[in-house]
């Protein structure tokens, strides 16, 4: 297998998609990916392909594990509750430019549901 690091390294030389593109993170963030694999897997059922469908679908559960076992790791060390605590979440960016003004980096407002913020 490869090294994630050295990937997102070599691949943020390209300077349209920069360093900092391919960081590692809790899942894939974005409704964009999600929807295009959820489309993969719809495509796949229609070819009747179940066991690709299976993979791809796969590829999203996981991804809402991992949310959901990040969450409970914060919660797990803050003694299994945020009540009364003060957290700061980080990294929220919001393009007005959109017409339904969308904001980005999904992964924190799901996992901040999670949370029950």
């Amino acid at each position: 297998g490869a090294d994630v690091t050295e990937v997102a390294h070599a691949i943020g030389q390209d300077s349209r998609i920069g360093g900092k593109f391919l960081q590692a993170s809790v899942g894939f963030g974005g409704s964009c990916f999600q929807k295009d694999v959820l489309n993969l897997v719809y495509l796949c059922e229609a070819l009747n392909l179940p066991q690709v469908a299976a993979y791809w679908q796969q590829v999203v559960d996981m991804n809402h594990y991992q949310r959901r076992r990040f969450a409970n790791r914060i919660i797990a060390s803050l003694f299994n509750t945020v009540t009364d605590k003060k957290i700061a979440i980080l990294g929220f960016a919001f393009k007005k430019v959109w017409s339904f003004g969308n904001v980005l980096c999904e992964e924190k407002i799901i996992v901040m549901s999670i949370m029950r913020f």
